[in-house]
Order: C-alpha cells, then structure tokens, then sequence
C-alpha cells in the first residue's frame, strides 16, 4: 500500500512538473509566466484543520506526529496545501472533535478508539481489557488488509468518519496517589478516571474501584483537589503530562491496549480533489509510521524516566496478573451484541477473528 501511494503521488508531480515547466534564465533557474502558473493547480489549495487532545509538545507522540502531517503534506503539495494543528483540546474533547467532523466543521482529527465508539459501537471489541496480546498481534490485527479492518473500516464511513491510518501509543497502566496496586483487590475505594467508554467503564468497576469521567485536560486538578485518587495512561502520556508530579504509584496492568485513528471529516474528504486525498492518504501513512518507530524506540527510555522521577513502579506477579485478566473477562459478553451490531452470537465470532490473528 505504501509502496503504490508513493508511486501516484510521484506520478503526480511528473504532471505537476511537466505542466508548470517554463523557460530557464541565464543561471537555469525555471521561470514561468502568469499564464504557465495558472495552468499549475492540480492540487487545489486548502487549509486542514487538525485538532488533537494530547499536548503541545513536539516530543509528545500525538504533537510530534501532527507536526510530521503537516510537514508531509506541506512537502507533497508543494507548499499549496496547509494544515493548521490544534493541539491540547483547543478544539474540545475526543468526542465533541468526533461531532465536528460529523457535522463537517473540522477536516481532522487524532482520536482514541474509545472516544470513537460513541459513534461506532462495533468498535468496542478495541477496548476490552487485554484483547490484544501483544504488539505483534495488534499489528495483525490493525493492518489495513486484515478482516478485522476490512469490516470495521466502512462502519465509520456510514457515520461520517473515515478512518485513513491507526498507530499505537502502547499498553496502559494504573496510577494512583494512594497506594500500589499489585491486585485487583488493592483498587477496592478508589476513585479511577478513565475514557468515556462504556467498556473502560466497566472494566475499571470489575476491577473494583469507583469509575469516573473528568475530561483528559481537567485530570490534574481533579487528582489535586481529591476529587479522584487517579487514572490509567500509557508510558508516552503520563511522561508528556509529567503525571508523577500527582500521582506517585504506576502499575505495570497492560489492561487496556492504546490505540488512537487519524480520521478524516466524510462530508469534507467527498469534497476533495483526488490530488488532494492521494497527498493526505500518503501523509497519514507516513506520520503514523513515524509515531510508531517513535513510541517503540522510547518505550524503554520513557519507563526509565518515570522511575527517575520518583514514581513506584509495581510489577505484577504471573498470578497477580491472572487476577486482572480474569477480572477483565467478566466484561467481554457485556459488549458481544454491540460488537455484533445488534447481535451477541455475531459479536462472540468476531472476537474469535481478532484472537486468531495472535501470533
């Protein structure tokens, strides 16, 4: 797929190239007239808007991979095609982001798969609480050809969201400014925020604590001012927002697997031009693939880092561990009839397709 994007988008600028060619001054310097430039505009100019919750800061995944969207696009279009990025919830939440693309009032967004099933439920088998087994199954799994991808893709178009590209931000984990927790049973009065999904929600109640819902931006004060004891992040997050400034304790729980989409506004990518898409199709790949080799080759350091920070890193026991995932399976048939549009016997056969991509 990669490969064939690369070769229309160069096919693209041979057209480009050949049609906006003009006469060369005395130092071979192209130089074109005003009626050769207007012969040029095979890719039409344009303004996305981007907008992503995660915050302003390049070395951030979420920030860093905008930025090498917009580069990428900057590069492919010859610098006629902009995206503007709003990072750090500028533009609202997850949702209310999956609302204005919906409504056509912002081009795209960076979207966890959480925050996506209040649109698309059959989305929730992303969610439950170790599903994935490891990155090389999520690799599987996510790849644009499985038939996981294939069945799920064209769910989000008939909501007004088309899914161009996925990347992985990593296992997440629990934090807490009370004690560790080495078993499910240490979680018993907590107060944990997750995502507003159902399944998170359900999930974080099996496994024993009171569930809430602040928004990702509001978490820091709500820990602070006791409101909740604390949430569950992946590494990448809980460095970029220095979460061991209010939260002392993480445990190594790997429950939920963190998965985010670059999706594109349905009514706005109809109003494209070919050109355009090829060029924001070969962008995402790219930005995606960068976030991915970013995450996996700072995984180690990042874990590292909140060590040197000061945050009690609690490894679970084989049995320890066992307790969540039994735990975590109580959820499972919670969500078959809503994985299964409508049907739990469906559902139940699509999980069984997701476990067969397991290496």
């Amino acid at each position: 797929m990669k490969k064939k994007l690369s070769f229309l988008v160069s096919l693209l600028f041979v057209v480009m190239f050949t049609v906006a060619c003009g006469t060369q001054d005395n130092g071979g310097n192209i130089q074109q007239t005003t009626s050769e430039r207007s012969n040029m505009p095979v890719v039409d100019p344009i303004v996305i808007r981007f907008g992503h919750v995660g915050v302003d800061d390049p070395e951030v995944q979420t920030q860093y991979g905008a930025l090498a969207f917009a580069r990428r696009v900057n590069e492919l279009s010859g610098g006629i095609m902009r995206v503007d990025v709003y990072p750090a919830s500028q533009l609202g939440s997850s949702v209310e982001m999956g609302h204005m693309l919906q409504a056509g009032t912002l081009h795209m967004a960076d979207l966890e798969n959480a925050s996506l099933t209040n649109f698309v439920p059959e989305a929730m088998w992303s969610d439950l609480p170790y599903i994935i087994q490891s990155y090389e199954h999520a690799r599987a799994v996510y790849d644009a050809r499985s038939s996981v991808s294939r069945w799920m893709r064209p769910l989000f178009v008939e909501q007004g969201l088309r899914v161009l590209n996925v990347y992985d931000t990593g296992f997440r984990h629990m934090m807490n400014n009370v004690n560790p927790i080495n078993h499910p049973r240490d979680m018993d009065g907590l107060v944990m925020r997750v995502m507003p999904s159902v399944v998170m929600m359900e999930t974080i109640a099996a496994f024993g604590s009171e569930v809430d819902t602040t928004p990702f931006a509001q978490v820091p004060d709500a820990i602070r001012g006791g409101l909740i004891n604390g949430n569950e992040q992946t590494l990448g997050v809980i460095a970029g927002n220095r979460m061991w400034e209010f939260q002392p304790y993480i445990s190594m729980t790997a429950h939920f697997f963190g998965l985010r989409k670059y999706t594109f506004s349905e009514v706005l990518w109809q109003q494209l031009t070919p050109a355009q898409q090829l060029i924001i199709l070969e962008a995402s790949e790219y930005a995606t693939n960068r976030m991915n080799a970013h995450h996996h080759a700072n995984e180690a350091i990042l874990l590292q880092q909140l060590t040197q920070e000061g945050m009690q890193v609690t490894n679970l026991t084989v049995a320890n561990m066992a307790a969540f995932i039994e735990a975590g399976a109580t959820v499972w048939p919670l969500f078959f009839e809503s994985i299964g549009s409508g049907n739990a016997a469906r559902g139940s056969v699509i999980i069984d397709m997701v476990s067969s991509y397991i290496p």
